[in-house]
This record gives structure tokens, sequence and C-alpha cells, in this order.
């Protein structure tokens, strides 16, 4: 998945060459993929397009952020909306019925296994959601990847959520390690 910098400066700003500075660098790193910066000095429009009042003014995945940020607190907005970008994407494959392919994002992207737990988690993620992640976890029963899950699911299997907890402890009966059984036994 992309992810997104729009960053907007100004000369007179002493801030911007600081966050300009981080943000090269993570593009550098790779932790960034489209860097785009703009000087809302030489392009005033902009300031009024977006509504900027003050700089350093940017978009982190389309989400809007102003002032200084350190490098660690960039990181957890990026993993924040990078979740959210994962979360959506299952969503939709589910939502078209494409149980491989979401088979294979959750095998191949471990981003995508931490959106699956969290989708599996929240109180409002809908039935038919629930049905297709459930029917990605069945398909992995016979591989060891859900082990990686176990943690998660005895945590779910006390969850005041009656069918998220109901839920977990099927998973754990899938899996089928010593674990997963001891616990499923209590």
């Amino acid at each position: 998945l992309e992810t997104e910098i729009s960053l907007f400066v100004m000369n007179e700003c002493q801030l911007c060459p600081l966050m300009e500075k981080i943000f090269q660098e993570m593009h550098q790193n790779g932790e960034i993929n489209i860097l785009n910066t703009f000087d809302i000095g030489l392009q005033p429009e902009l300031a009024e397009q977006f509504t900027i009042r003050s700089v350093p003014f940017y978009f982190i995945n389309g989400v809007a952020f102003t002032g200084l940020k350190t490098v660690s607190e960039i990181k957890k907005i990026l993993q924040f909306s990078n979740r959210e970008k994962w979360q959506e994407q299952l969503r939709q494959l589910l939502t078209e019925g494409d149980l491989k392919s979401t088979e294979q994002m959750v095998v191949e992207h471990g981003e995508a296994h931490k959106a699956m737990i969290n989708l599996l988690k929240a109180d409002d993620t809908e039935l038919s959601m629930r049905i297709g992640l459930s029917a990605v976890i069945e398909s992995l029963a016979d591989s060891n990847l859900l082990n990686c899950f176990e943690s998660e699911f005895v945590k779910m299997s006390t969850d005041t959520n009656e069918r998220i907890a109901i839920d977990a402890l099927y998973y754990l009966s899938l899996i089928g390690t010593k674990t997963s059984l001891l616990h499923l036994s209590e």
C-alpha cells in the first residue's frame, strides 16, 4: 500500500525545513512512497484551497496535520493510516466475495494479519465481514499460519461481546495446538 505525504511550506517558516528533512529521510528509507512538497508562498491558491492557516501543514494519506512532529509520531500515524487502508482493502475484497484474494493478502502481508484481527475484534464489524473472515481462517486451518494468531484469539476469547468470544474459541479449535486446546478446556 502506498504512503503519500503532501507537505506545504513557506520560506519564512522555521519549522518547515525540519519537517521537510524528516519526510525526505523517510522517503529515502522507503517508509514513504510519495512525497510532494509545495511552497504556499509561491502558490498561495493552495493555502486557500486547503484552508492552510499555519505551516508546516501536511497530509499523511489524506489526513491533515500541522506543526512539528517527531519521526516516531509520524510512524505511529503511518501505522494507523496503513492499518485503516488494509482493513478497507479486506472489506472491499470480502464485499466482492473474493475469498481467494483475501486469503492471499492475509498470507503474504503482516499488516493484513493485523487488519484482519482488528476487524474480528471490532464490535461494529458486519456479520457478512465476520463470515468472510471466518471462511479465510478456516481455509488457513491446515497451515501453521494460524498459530501466529493464537495469542490474539486467546485474548478475544475473553471479550465481553459474546459473539467475538465464541468466534475466538472456534478459531482456537481450528489451530489445535496444545496451548489452544488447553485454553478451550478451561
